[in-house]
């Protein structure tokens, strides 16, 4: 199987929640943003419309339409001087997702993060030399003694060592074994990621709602679709809707 090699950098769980958290807040200050406008428009049309009223000596109709035309500059105004607050808040958001997105192909696979566990430790060594010669029988014992005692050295030892047999000899699957670990590293971040793409999605979203002044009911379902599908338990998080 041929992989195309890029030259991403491998981060850290940590770095790549750090990553998840600025796209977080990044969509909060979006949202609290549009709120703010939004309220500065329903002010300027209450005053607007309050002004206008008390005008004397001009039809209602044409009372009406005065109010409808200032009340349509007022918010193309406050539209347009809004834009430059928040393409700069878009264009925050793109370099973490950038790097968050760029993680994907080292954590799409818990056989990945399994492979490269332990790596450099001593016991991950002294157990692949252990077992060098073990059979298929040893191999599937080992895999159960290592999810029973989460021994992730030895669970990345067996991983090599069925990588080395023929799929229809190997007593349990990579994917299996990599699975039953459930390893801390590959759940979080497949959740960080989740998360990160989700909120860069709600800032698009929101802000495409801002400019066209109405929502899109397809898009906000979706949205909170896909909020559900994130385990905020696990990245123990307190994220807004």
């Amino acid at each position: 199987m041929k992989i195309e090699l890029t030259q991403s950098t491998l981060l850290s769980t940590q770095q790549i929640g750090e990553l998840a958290s600025t796209l977080d807040i990044i969509h909060t200050r979006v949202i609290k943003a549009i709120e703010r406008l939004n309220k500065d428009i329903a002010t300027k049309k209450n005053e607007i419309a309050s002004r206008w009223k008390q005008s004397i000596g001009i039809g209602a109709g044409d009372l009406s339409r005065f109010a409808q035309n200032e009340t349509l500059a007022v918010v193309r105004q406050i539209k347009d001087n809004s834009k430059a607050e928040l393409d700069k808040l878009l264009k925050d958001a793109g370099a973490p997702h950038t790097q968050l997105m760029s993680q994907r192909p080292f954590y799409n696979s818990p056989v990945k993060v399994l492979s490269r566990a332990a790596l450099g430790d001593s016991r991950r060594t002294e157990y692949l030399q252990q077992l060098a010669y073990a059979g298929s029988a040893e191999l599937g014992h080992m895999a159960q003694v290592a999810v029973a005692t989460k021994n992730v050295p030895l669970a990345s030892t067996v991983l090599s060592l069925l990588d080395r047999l023929p799929t229809k000899e190997r007593p349990v699957g990579p994917v299996e074994l990599a699975t039953a670990m459930h390893l801390d590293e590959y759940e979080k971040v497949s959740e960080y990621i989740k998360l990160g793409d989700l909120r860069l999605q709600g800032i698009l979203v929101a802000i495409r709602t801002w400019n066209a002044g109405r929502s899109n009911p397809i898009s906000s379902v979706q949205l909170a679709l896909r909020e559900q599908e994130i385990d905020h338990d696990l990245i123990g998080d307190s994220h807004d809707d």
